[in-house]
Formats: structure tokens, sequence, C-alpha cells
């Protein structure tokens, strides 16, 4: 996957966790859709750890460099080509 499908995918996979977390806040008790929301955030997470592994951190808790405070290098994420 290049980059814009993958930055697509994070893009795709996040507004399906805030869609569904706005059901779940009003049916909290919805196994199946706590069930989707786990599948679906699993997903997330895979694309959005092969995203920053592949190109950098999407936002400032994807930082992951422990020598050196890498947040700052440029480009920005929102200044990106996606």
């Amino acid at each position: 996957m290049n980059r814009n499908e993958l930055m697509r995918r994070v893009q795709m996979l996040s507004f399906v966790l805030v869609d569904v977390s706005l059901y779940l806040d009003t049916h909290p008790s919805d196994r199946a859709a706590l069930g989707f929301f786990n599948k679906y955030n699993a997903l997330y997470q895979s694309a959005r750890q092969d995203y920053e592994m592949n190109y950098g951190p999407l936002s400032i808790t994807g930082t992951n460099d422990t020598n050196c405070w890498s947040w700052i290098d440029e480009p920005w994420p929102w200044q990106k080509e996606v």
C-alpha cells in the first residue's frame, strides 16, 4: 500500500470509530456494536502504526524515538501531502 492509500485507510478507519462511538454513547450495552468497535479499533491501530513506521508520526503520541525529540522535524503531519 502506498502512502496515500495508507493515509486514506487511517482516515477511513478513524471515521468508522467516531461514528460507532457516537452510537455506543447512547447504546452502551449493545454487544454487537462494541464488538464492531473493537474490531475496527484494532484495524485502525494497525494501519496507524504502519503509517507511522513508514512515514512518520500523525500526532504527538506517534513519536517513538527515545534518543531525540523528532516531533519537531519537518514536514509536520498536516503539511504532508495526502
